[in-house]
């Protein structure tokens, strides 16, 4: 009922409250394991502690009424925290990019500080000022610290990544990764954090070496294999090892009481390192024994060497890797080797895809599907054979030679891959074939699938010197308004990612007030070539209105004479007030504007110099009507950039100001309007006080309003 209204009054507005009055936490993560990050790769944190839950009112300014000021009204809430986010075993060596959802940002950012994760290690200081009771020093833990975490409006922890500078980053082939040797030896021996093998059960000589030897860590270096593991979740040492291994293109070898790590690499290989270098891995394919039918043991209806061949129908000619790939935030992705001619022959057959995001470089995951492609293609033989104890020194690893007249083996190389010993000491020996160059393979460029990550906080561009002009009254509806034309990019090249700005406007050039937002870059840009003027009336047929619109990414259409004539393509070059009826592309975002209506809503026809300002007056151009009190006043204008998801705000005390002083062009007083609708005006007589009054301007104003008062003998 409509009465019930009048009567009890409005209904009043519910007050905004807070919606949170804690942090959320979704999930419960205290039994997760203190990752072990080595080299370079994404790691997401883990929240190990916070405290000081903060809400914070977001007001706006409204009108109070009936001749009041404004008010501040509360529309929202945002919330902040302190909070420790625990990111692995330390002392780690920094971090990069901070992913906050699908926004991302250099360290330091969000507020975010570092602490390592030194041993010892003293609590945060912060913390310690504030919650001291509560402050742990967390020693042998890197983890980033927060007093005043931003939450936005929900109350939860967003989703956070850090690409983390872990432990041992670098080596010889790479700057961000870590040296797979290295990472082994600290792996098994590391006090902290280790599997706690003994050092002084490790073969230092074939696992870490010199550049010109055989060692693992001088294949790994030629080649230019390097990993960054992140070792988050629970896993036995065995499959972490083994796993490494494969990818580097060894095996472990337990003998004499000592772990041996081999690399399958059958040729000398030279790489680079990146202090400009070269580093030499030279295997050792020497056979240590010639072995023939003498040396085996067999019964007389046995053949001396068995021999098991694969199928070549059932053989992967495909092999994939799936990798992360640090040129894309580290996206999985997937990097494939075939073999063609094996595809063409047997048809295509995909081995089992390898899961190794430890590999972060495209063209290291393709050098190890190649190597495992390889392996899996051309080493088909396996021969099982029985030898004496006098062979007990042989190792797995081993390279000796066959000779069996009836396999059609004179002197063939093999490599030893098991060796077991039964109760009679009597030795059962497996080998696969050796043929040379299968187990090296050359490091090359590879393109990622992943497409371009999207980062919501990528910094805009400053804008570009804007267009500011008052248009005329036939243009605002009699109304005194400020036109702006503005578009962000540096160095003449429009910036993709500016989505608009804020303007902002002061009058003594320290306090500011925003009125309004500019949503859309404009149409602008300067003259490349003098326009002259005009040789006669409109329209202008004979002259070339040249621009660039290089610094706004501007595109220009064109139309008809008719459109041109009705002012749809309406421009300004410098303070005149054009229309053109055809746009010819000359060059990017560079146009031949002809057939010109000159001199528009009052405008003066004149020539203009080459870099003249253009601005094609669209919806995109800002409008912000003038107050009074504003004409003749000089201000300054700022306009606060922000990218085109709305974000990344540009910091207001580094925008360039602006200044302008507002003539008041646009408006028409009360007798000009009436005299311009052609309605009577009394203005009384002289010797009377003034009933109406207009102020008609300046004569130097550039667009003056001509009225036709008709001729003294109507």
């Amino acid at each position: 009922m409509g009465g019930a209204v009048s009567l009890f009054g409005a209904k009043k507005k519910r007050a905004v409250t807070p919606d949170y009055t804690g942090l959320q936490i979704q999930t419960a993560s205290s039994a997760l394991p203190v990752a072990i990050i080595y080299g370079t790769n994404r790691a997401a944190p883990n929240l190990i502690w916070h405290d000081g839950f903060q809400t914070h009112a977001q007001r706006s300014k409204t009108s109070g009424g009936k001749g009041g000021g404004q008010k501040a009204t509360v529309t929202g809430y945002t919330y902040s925290t302190w909070l420790m986010l625990g990111i692995g075993e330390g002392p780690i060596q920094g971090i990069g990019t901070i992913w906050n959802g699908q926004a991302s940002a250099a360290y330091p950012a969000y507020g975010l500080s570092l602490v390592s994760g030194t041993t010892p290690q003293e609590p945060w200081a912060p913390a310690m000022a504030r919650y001291g009771d509560a402050a742990l020093a967390y020693p042998g833990t890197a983890y980033a610290a927060s007093p005043d975490f931003d939450l936005g409006s929900s109350a939860s922890i967003p989703q956070l990544a850090f690409e983390v500078r872990g432990r041992l980053v670098g080596s010889s082939s790479s700057a961000d990764d870590a040296d797979p040797a290295a990472m082994l030896v600290d792996f098994l021996t590391n006090a902290q954090y280790g599997v706690g093998f003994p050092a002084a059960s490790l073969d230092a000589r074939t696992i870490l070496g010199s550049p010109g030897d055989g060692s693992y860590q001088t294949a790994c270096a030629a080649l230019g294999l390097a990993l960054s593991p992140v070792l988050a979740d629970q896993e036995t040492a065995n499959s972490i090892l083994t796993r490494w291994l494969l990818l580097t293109n060894a095996a472990p070898v337990w003998s004499g009481g000592l772990l041996k790590i081999v690399p399958y690499g059958d040729l000398p290989v030279t790489g680079g390192t990146v202090a400009g270098g070269t580093v030499t891995f030279q295997p050792n394919v020497t056979p240590v024994y010639e072995l023939t039918d003498d040396d085996f043991l067999h019964a007389e209806d046995e053949d001396p060497v068995r021999l098991t061949r694969s199928d070549p129908h059932g053989i992967p000619n495909l092999q994939r890797i799936e990798c992360s790939d640090r040129g894309h935030a580290y996206a999985a992705t997937t990097v494939e080797a075939r073999d063609q001619s094996a595809i063409e022959r047997f048809g295509l057959k995909a081995g089992a895809s390898v899961t190794a995001r430890e590999i972060c470089a495209l063209p290291v995951a393709g050098l190890v599907a190649q190597l495992l492609l390889q392996r899996a293609l051309y080493i088909r033989n396996t021969y099982t054979f029985r030898l004496s104890w006098e062979y007990c020194l042989l190792e797995p690893m081993d390279i000796v030679t066959l000779t069996d007249p009836g396999l059609g083996l004179a002197r063939t190389p093999v490599r030893i891959r098991e060796i077991e010993e039964d109760e009679e000491g009597l030795l059962t020996v497996v080998a696969e074939e050796f043929p040379g160059g299968v187990a090296t393979a050359t490091l090359y460029p590879v393109t990622g699938s992943a497409g371009r990550s999207i980062n919501r906080d990528v910094a805009a561009a400053p804008v570009n010197p804007p267009v500011i002009f008052e248009p005329p009254p036939e243009l605002t509806g009699g109304e005194a308004q400020v036109w702006i034309a503005a578009s962000g990019g540096s160095g003449g090249v429009a910036d993709p990612n500016w989505g608009g700005a804020n303007v902002w406007i002061s009058r003594d050039g320290v306090s500011y007030a925003e009125i309004g937002t500019i949503t859309a870059p404009a149409r602008h840009g300067v003259l490349t070539a003098p326009l002259p003027m005009p040789a006669g009336p409109n329209p202008d047929t004979a002259s070339t209105l040249a621009v660039d619109l290089g610094c706004s990414a501007g595109v220009l259409t064109g139309g008809t004479l008719a459109d041109a004539q009705a002012a749809v393509t309406l421009a300004l070059v410098d303070r005149e007030l054009v229309a053109y009826a055809s746009a010819t592309l000359t060059g990017p975002n560079a146009y031949a504007l002809t057939t010109l209506m000159r001199g528009l809503y009052g405008s003066a026809p004149a020539p203009h110099a080459a870099g003249a300002p253009f601005a094609r007056l669209d919806d995109a151009v800002f409008k912000y009507v003038l107050p009074a009190a504003y004409v003749g006043v000089p201000l300054s204008l700022k306009l606060q950039s922000f990218n085109v998801f709305g974000g990344a705000l540009q910091d207001l005390a580094t925008c360039v100001a602006t200044t302008y002083t507002p003539l008041g062009s646009g408006r028409m007083g009360p007798v000009a309007e009436a005299l311009a609708a052609g309605n009577p005006v009394d203005l009384g007589i002289a010797s009377q006080t003034a009933a109406q009054a207009d102020d008609l301007g300046l004569a130097s104003d550039p667009y003056p309003t001509f009225i036709d008062l008709g001729l003294a003998s109507s």
